[in-house]
Order: structure tokens, then sequence, then C-alpha cells
């Protein structure tokens, strides 16, 4: 199977020993994504306002970025391991997430020019899709169990001959027998040369855990 090129999307930016600050398109980001209308008025102004770079310029940066991404991409990217406390739930009551912050990876390899590549990827925020329909949340990782990593539910989870036969079935999730909560490391890769770190972006590797949630219903009791 022949590789195919990706298309010219990202308007980037760069600084050319000749013409100063310029631009050109590039298959990779960092840069103006072109596909997001988001980005029209920018590109335009930041076309307006810089030269394109030269030719030279622009293929070296292209390839630096590619090969950057293509060292982040070969990084073992780990999934999370959540722990969620109490291991059943009570409606009501917070749901609490725990989960490791992985190491940081880094590589650095010597380019053609003599240059050094350095690519590092670290995880910096961990989503939370808590099952239950309300929208995902970020927190800043690592996510310990008294950092604010924590979800009331309203509605306890049911097997479905309860939901059926039970008198209280009806408390039940019409559908579920136990959340699926799906927790997200978002690693982000940066790269350098030399200079500053230039932020490459991200890629997601999740993992998903069953929560059953019950309820505690006070009873009176005649005296």
């Amino acid at each position: 199977m022949t590789a195919t090129t990706p298309p010219l999307r990202y308007l980037v930016t760069a600084n050319d020993p000749v013409v100063g600050p310029c631009w050109y398109w590039s298959p990779y980001p960092p840069g103006l994504d072109s596909w997001n209308s988001a980005n029209d008025a920018a590109i335009i102004n930041t076309r307006w306002a810089l030269p394109a770079c030269p030719t030279e310029t622009a293929s070296t940066t292209t390839t630096t970025t590619s090969t950057a991404w293509e060292v982040f991409r070969s990084f073992d990217l780990s999934r999370p391991s959540p722990v969620l406390r109490p291991v059943v739930g009570i409606t009501n009551l917070p749901t609490l997430l725990g989960v490791d912050r992985p190491l940081a990876l880094s590589h650095d390899e010597l380019l053609p020019d003599g240059n050094l590549l350095q690519v590092r990827a670290d995880v910096e925020r961990v989503w939370v899709d808590w099952g239950d329909g309300s929208p995902p949340a970020g927190y800043p990782a690592p996510v310990a169990f008294d950092n604010g990593a924590s979800h009331p539910y309203t509605i306890k989870t049911c097997p479905e001959d309860y939901r059926v036969l039970a008198p209280s079935g009806w408390r039940c999730h019409p559908t579920l027998e136990a959340y699926r909560v799906r927790v997200t490391f978002e690693w982000v890769g940066r790269y350098r040369t030399g200079g500053s770190w230039i932020l490459l972006g991200s890629i997601e590797r999740s993992a998903t855990r069953s929560h059953d949630v019950d309820e505690v219903v006070g009873v009176l009791i005649a005296p």
C-alpha cells in the first residue's frame, strides 16, 4: 500500500532568516486549521500581513513537524486505569474518581540537518463522561479522590428483571443495569529543535468502567 500525503490544511507561521516572519501551508498542525471556518478571518489577515515563506523554509519546517508527529504517534500512550468510590454508588451522593497521571514520554533524535529534535508527550487533562447524559467534564491530571472529580447520580440502575417485576422497578433507570463511565487521557505532544516548545496537538486514550448505582430510601416505622 502506498502512503498518501495529507492535504495542505494548516496555515503556519515561521521566522525565515531572510524575510523574517512569514507563512506557509502545511498538512500538519500546529497552525490555523483552514477546515474550521472560525479561522477564516485570521487566515486572511495573516496572509495579508506577512509574506509567504521561501520554499526551503517551508519545506524544512514541514519536514521537522511531520517527523515530530511520527515520533508522537509512535509513543506507547497508556490508557487510564480509573478507580470509582464507592464501588457501588448511592443516588444523590457523589461518586468520586481517582486516576494516576502516567509519566511523560520523550524522544531525542538528530535530524539530517544536524539539529536535535526533541519530542515530548504528557497527559495534561483527564476527561470523564459519567454515562448518564451529562456533558463530559475535564479535570487537570492527576485526578485524586479529593480534588473535585466527582458526580452525583439521580437515578439508580437495576437488572432488567428487577425493573420489570419489582414493585419499585419504576424507580430504576429505564434501560441501564450500570452506568458506563468513560475516562480519557488527553495526551499532548510538543517538539522543539533548540528553541521554545511547539505544540503538536493531542491524541486521546480511553477506558470505561461499569458503575452500579443504588439508592437509600427511608422507611417510617410505627412505634
